[in-house]
């Protein structure tokens, strides 16, 4: 039996409406996917004990451009798009000498997902170099000037700072740290 206008319109309607609730039900999901993901990057970078960040560094948009080991210029935006821990450092430093395995260990394990910069401050080239013999994980830069650092509010070392992928500063962590905890790569990762 053929079925009337009216019949054919609350079939309509009825479809209507199973396919918003289905388009609403998604949405949730895939928010509250998000909010899982958020909250397990902040817990995890939580493990890793975070200093506050001061009001200069909330509103720091970090900028710069300083050559690798090679002498080739890196500029800080060509790195973002992806979270990039910046992480101050000297071969003079013995807890930025004890930090560095980890900080390799972590590099490894971010792979593509984000990048670990090694900002040196180390004024010897050679020490540098001599330091990173074989080679880095990380990307290993050079400001001898330690104008970067400054412009972090910082003249100790090691500090590190956690970038998400605009460049904005998200963490602070003052004073070395173990970066081959499992928690230290979901922090990272984590942050877009």
């Amino acid at each position: 039996m053929p079925k009337t206008p009216k019949q054919r319109t609350r079939q309509l309607l009825a479809a209507c409406i199973a396919a918003a609730a289905t388009v609403l039900v998604g949405a949730l999901l895939i928010e509250g996917a998000a909010s899982t993901v958020k909250s397990a990057a902040e817990g995890a970078c939580a493990a890793l004990r975070p200093n506050p960040l001061t009001a200069t560094l909330r509103a720091l948009v970090p900028e710069f451009d300083l050559p690798d080991l090679a002498g080739k210029k890196v500029p800080l935006r060509s790195l973002l798009g992806r979270p990039v821990l910046v992480s101050f450092f000297a071969t003079w430093c013995p807890p930025c000498v004890e930090e560095a395995p980890s900080l390799e260990d972590l590099a490894r394990r971010l792979g593509d997902k984000a990048t670990v910069a090694i900002v040196s401050v180390d004024e010897d080239l050679d020490a540098l170099k001599k330091f990173y013999a074989k080679g880095s994980q990380a990307l290993v830069v050079r400001d001898e000037s330690r104008k970067v650092p400054a412009s972090f509010g910082t003249s100790k070392f090691p500090e590190s700072f956690l970038l998400d992928g605009s460049g904005k500063v998200r963490y602070a962590f003052i004073n070395k740290r173990d970066w081959s905890i499992p928690e230290a790569a979901a922090c990272v990762a984590g942050l877009k």
